[in-house]
């Protein structure tokens, strides 16, 4: 038994470590996220172990926990899928398709959740050791192998969103899990669905939430709000000066600015105290972060200030987003002020005066900021700041 779990148990070990690493160098938004995935994929690893023992020993073991045990294998197998799938929805970003492609992910993972409970197991007697096999069986590898090609899809459609490292490191790691289902799916006694949940787990480690190289960079994080800072924003600003500069002849991008102004923040310090202050920021940097989806990236200049950067921005794309940011504020009542942020946005080229364009929506904010406490002011709320 522990021959044909040898694989298992390796992976099991691996994952053990990478969490155990990740809560050591743990990187604050990235997180939940991490531990949440790993935690699934050991759960599949360890649904897969027990599903081992009970389908070789079914004279003893009773049918229906036999069952209950492979529903969990198939379901927790197909969750880590998801949720990788669900991370590469987010972080490429197409935006006007994300409540779709969100869609496109769940429903699926929904509706076999139903059909388990009703479509009945079947066991193979294989060479080495017996299986599962039948219509869930088939349902729930075409399911892992669906999720896998939608993640190549949207890494080669959204690769604008992804830095080259990311993209390197995605695609070989997508192709392994690729081939690990097709390989378990010609040849059942493979039991490859553990390595297929470790290659997730490790691509998200290598690529996308390596705390070691967040860890080096962690001067370009924001603490308390789990933005990138204004060391951060300085620093790729000057990267897309240069490639402005170096570029002139090729790169038609434009660039884009948001520049945010968190309102009321002296009023709440001055009335709740510094605490409160701080969960005011927190909640405006989560509703930045949240809706101002198709940004490059959002920063935290300090105190109140923020500034979202856009490359080849969609003015259409970006105004909705702003929209969006005011409707979160407007639905938000966890204070006793209004959670209110003046914004103002400005694009053009990159050959033209990036200085110019971040000023224009610089001003366009303090504007924003003035007809905010007119109105503010109609309606009864007294804001210093």
């Amino acid at each position: 038994m522990l021959l044909i779990l040898r694989e298992e148990i390796i992976c099991a070990i691996i994952l053990l470590y990478l969490v155990a690493f990740y809560r050591v160098s743990k990187i604050k938004d990235k997180e939940v996220f991490f531990l949440t995935l790993s935690s699934c994929a050991l759960a599949h690893i360890a649904f897969d172990m027990i599903t081992v023992y009970t389908v070789n020993n079914r004279d003893i073991v009773p049918a229906a926990l036999n069952d209950i045990f492979h529903i969990g294998f198939y379901i927790t197998g197909i969750l880590v899928s998801l949720i990788f799938y669900m991370h590469i929805v987010n972080i490429t970003a197409l935006v006007g398709k994300m409540g779709f492609l969100k869609f496109l992910g769940i429903a699926p993972f929904a509706v076999f959740c139903i059909v388990v409970l009703f479509v009945p197991m079947e066991y193979v007697e294989g060479n080495g050791t017996d299986y599962s096999f039948g219509p869930l069986a088939i349902g729930g590898y075409s399911l892992f192998i669906f999720y896998c090609v939608l993640c190549v899809i949207l890494v080669i459609v959204g690769r604008h969103r992804l830095d080259r490292h990311t993209r390197l490191a995605l695609l070989p790691m997508i192709g392994a899990m690729c081939m690990a289902i097709f390989a378990q799916a010609l040849i059942p006694e493979l039991l490859m669905t553990g390595a297929n949940a470790t290659f997730i787990c490790l691509g998200v480690f290598t690529s996308l939430d390596n705390p070691d190289k967040a860890y080096r960079e962690l001067a370009h994080w924001d603490h308390l709000t789990g933005l990138k800072n204004r060391t951060c924003y300085k620093r790729d600003l000057t990267l897309y000066k240069q490639k402005n500069i170096l570029h002139r002849a090729v790169d038609e991008r434009r660039i884009g600015f948001v520049v945010a102004d968190l309102n009321n923040l002296k009023t709440v310090n001055d009335t709740c105290g510094h605490v409160e202050g701080d969960k005011l920021i927190v909640a405006a940097a989560n509703v930045l972060h949240e809706n101002l989806r198709s940004a490059e990236s959002v920063y935290r200049l300090g105190g109140d200030e923020f500034i979202a950067i856009y490359l080849s921005p969609n003015d259409v794309y970006a105004v909705r987003e702003i929209s969006n940011v005011r409707k979160a504020c407007a639905e938000n009542h966890k204070f006793s002020v209004p959670l209110s942020i003046a914004m103002g946005y400005s694009c053009g080229s990159m050959h033209g005066n990036i200085d110019a364009i971040l000023a224009e929506a610089d001003r366009l904010m303090y504007a924003n900021k003035a007809a905010i406490k007119e109105q503010e002011a109609a309606m009864g709320v007294v804001s210093l700041r």
